[in-house]
């Protein structure tokens, strides 16, 4: 038997789906004879935990870190990792909109940029305690080495969805 291991459970129930959809299409087709849709199917199992099949239904975006075997202090800091830094590309985001903007007077452009530099150094801070509580608290629990690089990846700026 064939075992698969996805790193987003999200990926994994919508491949499933898919999987199963096109085999029920195919199977109606060709009920007498398998498909090698069907045949692939079969032999392929792919589990997730209760827990990362729920989020996967409902497209929960922090899955991954739910799927996880990490201590739970350390996914609720890592899901604030990720607010904080979707928020700072909002707001870079946001300010790039302002700053193309020519309709806004020069005045009021900068104004605005200067009110968006200062949210964003204040999330950069807010970024920085967070960052420095997790490795605290990595620290504490004495995490493996791996636990601390599967961290640091979750949090990497490949998960930023603004």
């Amino acid at each position: 038997m064939l075992s698969l291991n996805f790193r987003n459970p999200a990926d994994a129930a919508i491949l499933l789906q898919q999987t199963v959809t096109k085999n029920q299409q195919s199977s109606d087709e060709t009920a007498e004879l398998p498909s090698a849709a069907e045949q692939i199917r079969q032999s392929v199992e792919v589990l997730l935990s209760p827990e990362a099949q729920k989020a996967a239904k409902r497209g929960d975006k922090n899955a991954d870190i739910d799927a996880t075997n990490l201590p739970d202090r350390i996914k609720d800091q890592l899901k604030m990792i990720r607010a904080i830094q979707e928020r700072i590309a909002k707001r870079m985001q946001d300010m790039q909109a302002f700053m193309s903007d020519r309709s806004l007077s020069r005045q009021v452009r900068e104004a605005k940029m200067r009110q968006l530099q200062m949210e964003i150094m204040a999330m950069n801070s807010s970024l920085l305690q967070a960052t420095n509580q997790l490795n605290q608290a990595m620290q504490q629990m004495q995490l493996s080495n791996g636990d601390r690089v599967l961290a640091a990846t979750l949090v990497g700026p490949q998960h930023i969805q603004s």
